[in-house]
């Protein structure tokens, strides 16, 4: 079968109704005329794929198209208020005709998609199948078995008994949870199906319902926040002009056309007293006058932007629109995909479960849960929902079985018009269980296409990394100081070279110019589920210094984005560092959200241990270890506080399997990681709690893994400050039983004085951002945007500079 699938005609006396309908199919090759006699004409010259007429004369139309394109769709379009339309339809259809009807009274946006569901469903092939694919299905409750007699990639048709009510299988009628079976092995699951028609059907004697199903693609399964909306006009106004000044484009269409969207072109945007206007060009096809409503929308960084709005001012020369009052964000998917580049590319090889084609693909684009490649839709059937066996070619050669779920099949734009045979579809997959190898291989290729200058930070030597960081003046780690490589230096490089090994627990990445490295950022699996940014370093005196620090902290970011397991972000910065600490707090500000992040401030204090005595003061409560019951009660207490996003990115729930399942990661990489839990009884319940940090030296240079903080219940409490001092000396205790040089305490500022009366050192104050995977797009937008405005500051100050040098 070789039928065009990107022709269509249209058939309609009324030149309105007809541009309508054509721009709802603009995506297809459309050609429209005013009358049957032209549309005969028309379709001896070519051949069309579908054909779209009014119902007058309905049978005597059909005959031409029998006899001119007989595999084309016919389609006509009748109001349910035209009785004649309706009989002349209706006994057409008693002939023994095959055609598809839409109501006329459809809204264009609606008529659109019901057309190119028509025409999708066309455009793909149908394979038949034998007797041994079994499905399952339930309808209202009732649990059915059948047969599919031949499948598509967007439905399907089933056998099933007479004994079932043909009244049962109305169109439109859903099937729920559908499963097809082939030799015990589920090929295909959907969570919901319709009916499109039945008929029965009597072969051999033997009599049974033909049901023709389709289905809509699978929804996307990911950890993305619901949409929020930009209420505060400062926001929207700013999120219009950034879009402007990217020059990104700005799309314009009337409530009830969804599928017809005009550009705005040379957009200006003009700040009023109230709301302030949206000024540019649109196609005179918009069918808006003055005060009539429209719809807005435009992407950016990944997020799609829309808003509703009115026209203030139609005229030739352009037109003037209201700024929305509100603009609604969302992701357009879960998490972020990206295009391979050439020298990291990654093929596919599977058989299909229903034509047995052995098939071999290029990825197109692919992310940490899934990826993307073409199909041909004329000879290839993987319907959304089927389970296939794939082997993945990695960019190195090696080869990673996995088994893989169709989430999505999309038409892709094709005008090759010398063979028409050939229908592009996009098939995107999701990776049931990602193998490290896989893994790994993907965030490679993802650092490669994201940024070609950065390197995996394992390919160098950690001398060569630490002395960059010492030109770089990276000087707060008190527990391993520069001047002191001989001791210093070789455990750190073994836990390098072991964190290059095991690269989902930590990865580092370096900026290089050519072989030499200009800077470095570390991500470190700091909890189960938090991604830690530490120990950026850019070389001074770099004339883009700038943005190798902008580029290395969003890619570390990203990169643990990356990994499916990541559910929460982290960095921190000293408060007295200015630049870092303006940066930090006005990102937290911009993208607070409403339970997603946490901002949290605290004191960092070290204790040297050999200058400090052994034994606590006498007087000091008793301190004990941890239970169950006690961390039931902390799990309750954070709760109650508000304080889910530390209660989730730091393990602290009662339930300790996460905590333990990460102990056994890290020691399956031949590193420590743990956590202690100490308790001062009050007179009803905990009276404070220290948890204390333990790792393996080095895993952070400022040593926060291997650090205490405190959780007060009531700070009014008089035994309060005895029971800190004595979970402080539990603490120094615990640092000197792990043969730590130094205990630190990252503290709250009430805390600080009992610290210091213990012999803790004060190194100033910290900040630390927590932040859900969610929010990464929001974050790199705003991260993008704020380097974008010190852009031209900065190269006015560099303008000037060179001019003052000049002779």
């Amino acid at each position: 079968m070789s039928v065009p699938t990107h022709e269509v005609l249209i058939v309609h006396p009324n030149e309105a109704r007809r541009s309508a309908l054509m721009s709802a199919l603009g995506a297809h090759r459309v050609a429209a005329v005013g009358s049957q006699l032209e549309a005969t004409r028309r379709m001896e010259s070519s051949v069309p794929t579908l054909i779209i007429a009014p119902a007058d004369n309905a049978r005597r139309f059909l005959r031409h198209v029998d006899r001119a394109a007989p595999e084309a769709v016919c389609v006509f379009v009748c109001s349910r208020s035209d009785q004649l339309g309706l009989e002349e339809l209706v006994e057409t259809a008693a002939e023994g005709h095959v055609f598809s009807t839409v109501d006329d009274a459809l809204s264009e946006g609606e008529l659109g998609l019901r057309l190119r569901d028509i025409l999708q469903l066309r455009a793909s092939t149908r394979v038949s199948l034998d007797a041994g694919l079994r499905v399952d299905f339930l309808l209202r409750d009732q649990h059915v078995v059948a047969e599919c007699q031949d499948l598509g990639n967007f439905g399907a048709a089933l056998r099933i008994p007479m004994d079932m009510s043909m009244a049962a299988f109305l169109p439109g009628s859903p099937l729920d949870a559908l499963s097809m079976v082939r030799d015990g092995v589920p090929v295909l699951h959907v969570a919901r199906a319709y009916v499109r028609h039945a008929t029965p059907v009597l072969h051999d004697g033997r009599g049974f319902l033909r049901v023709g199903i389709s289905w809509r693609r699978a929804a996307d399964e990911s950890s993305a926040a619901p949409p929020r909306t930009l209420r505060d006009p400062v926001a929207v106004l700013a999120a219009l002009r950034k879009a402007l000044r990217r020059e990104l484009p700005v799309w314009l269409h009337p409530p009830d056309s969804q599928a017809a969207h005009f550009r705005l072109e040379s957009a200006t945007v003009e700040p009023g007293d109230e709301r302030g206007q949206l000024r540019g060009q649109v196609s005179p096809t918009l069918p808006a006058s003055v005060g009539e409503v429209v719809h807005l929308s435009f992407e950016m960084g990944g997020q799609r932007y829309s808003g509703v709005t009115s026209m203030l001012q139609v005229a030739h020369d352009g037109v003037s629109l209201g700024l929305p009052r509100s603009l609604t964000v969302e992701n357009r998917r879960g998490q972020q995909r990206f295009r391979p580049s050439p020298q990291n590319r990654f093929l596919v090889r599977f058989t299909s479960p229903f034509g047995g084609q052995r098939i071999t693909r290029a990825v197109l684009d692919l992310g940490g849960r899934g990826f993307a490649f073409p199909i041909d839709a004329s000879c290839e059937v993987l319907p959304a929902g089927s389970r296939l066996d794939a082997t993945l070619l990695l960019p190195d050669g090696a080869e990673a079985s996995c088994r893989v779920e169709v989430r999505s099949v999309d038409v892709v734009p094709f005008e090759a018009r010398h063979d028409q045979r050939l229908r592009p579809y996009r098939c995107g997959v999701r990776v049931m269980e990602l193998l490290p190898a896989v893994r790994d291989a993907v965030v490679d290729a993802f650092v490669a296409a994201r940024a070609p200058q950065v390197k995996d930070g394992a390919v160098f030597r950690f001398p060569d990394l630490w002395r960059m960081m010492q030109e770089a003046r990276y000087t707060f780690h008190p527990d391993h100081p520069f001047g002191e490589e001989a001791r210093v230096l070789p455990p750190l490089e073994e836990l390098h070279e072991r964190l290059g090994r095991a690269r989902d627990l930590g990865r580092s990445l370096v900026y290089t110019d050519g072989q030499q490295p200009l800077g470095h950022v570390n991500g470190l699996r700091m909890h189960s589920r938090t991604w830690l940014v530490q120990h950026l370093a850019v070389l001074p005196g770099f004339r883009r210094s700038e943005q190798v620090s902008s580029e290395l902290t969003s890619l570390a970011v990203e990169v643990g984005e990356a990994m499916e397991d990541v559910e929460f972000i982290r960095y921190m910065w000293r408060t007295d560092n200015r630049w870092p600490h303006r940066l930090g707090t006005w990102l937290a500000r911009v993208l607070e959200g409403q339970g997603l992040c946490h901002l949290r401030q605290f004191h960092y204090l070290r204790a040297a241990l050999d200058t400090v005595p052994t034994e606590a003061p006498a007087g000091l409560p008793a301190v004990r270890e941890a239970g169950p019951e006690d961390r039931r009660w902390l799990e309750s207490y954070l709760r109650g506080q508000g304080e889910m996003v530390r209660l989730l990115s730091e393990d602290l729930r009662a339930d300790t399997r996460s905590e333990e399942l990460l102990g056994k990661r890290f020691q399956a990489a031949g590193l420590h990681r743990d956590r202690r839990t100490y308790v001062v009884d009050g007179e009803t319940g905990p009276l404070a709690i220290a948890l204390q940090e333990e790792a393996t030296p080095g895993l952070s240079l400022i040593e926060v893994s291997n650090s205490f903080s405190l959780v007060v219940p009531d700070r009014a409490n008089p035994r309060t400050r005895d029971a800190v001092a004595a979970l402080t000396w539990r603490c120094m205790a615990h640092a000197r039983e792990r043969g730590r040089p130094s205990s630190l305490g990252m503290v709250d500022a009430a805390d600080v004085p009992v610290l210091v009366e213990a012999g803790f050192v004060d190194q100033g104050r910290f900040s630390e951002w927590t932040f859900h995977r969610s929010m990464v797009r929001r974050w790199c937008e705003a991260w993008r945007s704020l380097f974008e405005r010190q852009a031209p500051t900065r190269r006015a100050a560099r303008a000037a500079l060179e001019q003052e040098e000049a002779p």
